[in-house]
């Protein structure tokens, strides 16, 4: 009996896999509801277009949204309590506890969509210059992981949204100038818990790369900053003239 072909095989069992999606189409991850033509990964096109996007007259240092009128370019509570080691951070998107932006940062860094991971990347490096001038930059930082996490994950989702932004905008990614000395665990509590689990954290291994440059750090959420300040303070330590933060949301 001569052999099978596999594809052969397998075609009947994708063929119904495709129709069956059809009669029964899976469901968005955040609302439930079926996906459509215009879903990216797990998530239906009424909820990619649902992204909450940030204000654009936020603190004029870390981007927060202000809830009360001040003067002309004011600084937030938190930025007023403290100095930062980065001069300007930005997110495009809002960062809620129920929102959408959160259920899509999840899924694609924990769940394995790297589909709807690069669909973010995308949307960072369009909506990024409309609250940070990529222009002014000179290199792009993915803020890195501790090699044992990357290799649990598969990948640094900073690594995906710099990438993208770098492409769009002509930037160098420089991705192993800045490492991750230690295992942090993951960041939780109040700033100053944040602040002393990073504390020390990060290191420039490659000082050729960074020092006299104008350095852009990229990370997936900016929380209480405490992250952005730890990697721009071994930047800034290391010859950086300044460091900005884009990311593609931020806590609000």
């Amino acid at each position: 009996m001569p052999d099978e072909d596999p594809a052969a095989l397998s075609a009947p069992h994708h063929i119904g896999s495709a129709l069956l999606h059809l009669i029964f189409p899976a469901p968005c991850h955040t609302c439930g509801l079926p996906l459509d033509r215009g879903r990216r990964g797990p998530l239906c096109s009424r909820c990619w277009q649902g992204l909450e996007h940030s204000p654009l007259d936020g603190c004029a240092r870390c981007g927060q949204p202000l809830t009360a009128a001040g003067a002309d370019r004011p600084l937030c509570s938190r930025c007023r309590a403290r100095p930062d080691a980065f001069v300007i951070a930005r997110a495009p998107f809002l960062y809620r506890e129920s929102g959408t932006v959160r259920a899509a940062v999840l899924l694609a860094k924990h769940a394995g969509h790297l589909g709807l991971l690069r669909a973010l990347a995308e949307a960072l490096a369009r909506e990024g210059p409309t609250y940070l001038p990529i222009e002014n930059w000179e290199g792009l930082i993915p803020v890195p992981l501790h090699w044992r996490r990357r290799w649990r994950r598969g990948l640094n989702q900073a690594e995906v949204l710099a990438r993208a932004v770098g492409q769009r905008h002509g930037l160098p990614v420089i991705r192993r100038a800045l490492v991750r000395t230690r295992p942090t665990p993951p960041q939780h509590g109040g700033p100053e818990a944040r602040r002393q689990n990073v504390q020390d954290a990060f290191r420039v291994r490659r000082p050729d790369q960074v020092v006299g440059r104008r350095l852009l750090l990229i990370d997936d959420v900016f929380t209480t900053g405490a992250t952005a300040d730890a990697c721009a303070t071994a930047l800034g330590a290391a010859g950086a003239t300044a460091v900005g933060v884009l990311t593609l949301a931020r806590v609000a």
